[in-house]
């Protein structure tokens, strides 16, 4: 398949990944088709085949592009703070903001119509989010702040599900974005005395 004319490349793929989150985050993933963002982004199917081979491959880009964001996020955010417990509240509102993703609830979506029982690509994406826990435990334990006799990689994957797991919120009616903010800061509250040293 030959490379677009005429076209900012870059700027093509974007377009499509952005009119492609919204309708993944409107539909789901298994009723979006590729003929439903030929539609939406009136390109031509040759245009978006260019950049993406299959429907899911763009799908876990556009979910790799809300991990990115996080990241960048976080850096921006942590980069200044040095305390780890600090850190921790700062983790836990960003994940609140991520809330307002909803291309990541449809993730669990993904896995069942895909069948997928390789969870690889998806860990993966959430990798440098994990190690962003182990990280500020380790320094936790490292200052002083928490105790030295954490298990860093069982502690990490506790505190990363819980925390996640925090998206289905609105379920049990909390709706709007300082409520969710709210609960956040509030599963760190009850965490944070079985981290002290």
């Amino acid at each position: 398949m030959s490379r677009p004319t005429g076209v900012n490349s870059e700027d093509t793929k974007q377009f499509i990944v952005d009119v492609a989150t919204k309708i993944f985050e409107q539909k789901g993933y298994s009723v979006t088709s590729m003929a439903d963002i030929k539609n939406e982004t009136n390109l031509s199917k040759g245009t978006i085949y260019y950049h993406f081979k299959n429907k899911e491959e763009l799908y876990l880009y556009c979910i790799q592009q809300v991990s990115n964001e996080f990241i960048r996020n976080w850096d921006i955010t942590s980069n200044t703070e040095r305390f780890a417990e600090k850190k921790l509240y700062i983790w836990a509102n960003l994940n609140s903001i991520m809330l307002q993703k909803p291309i990541m609830n449809t993730i669990q979506e993904y896995f069942v119509s895909t069948n997928k029982n390789n969870y690889d690509a998806v860990l993966k994406l959430y990798e440098p989010e994990f190690q962003i826990v182990s990280r500020i435990l380790e320094e936790g334990i490292n200052h002083g702040e928490f105790k030295g006799d954490l298990h860093i990689d069982d502690v990490s994957v506790l505190l990363y599900n819980f925390i996640t797991s925090l998206a289905n919120a609105e379920l049990f009616g909390y709706h709007s974005s300082q409520e969710q903010k709210n609960l956040y800061k509030l599963a760190i509250d009850l965490i944070l005395p079985g981290l002290k040293a």
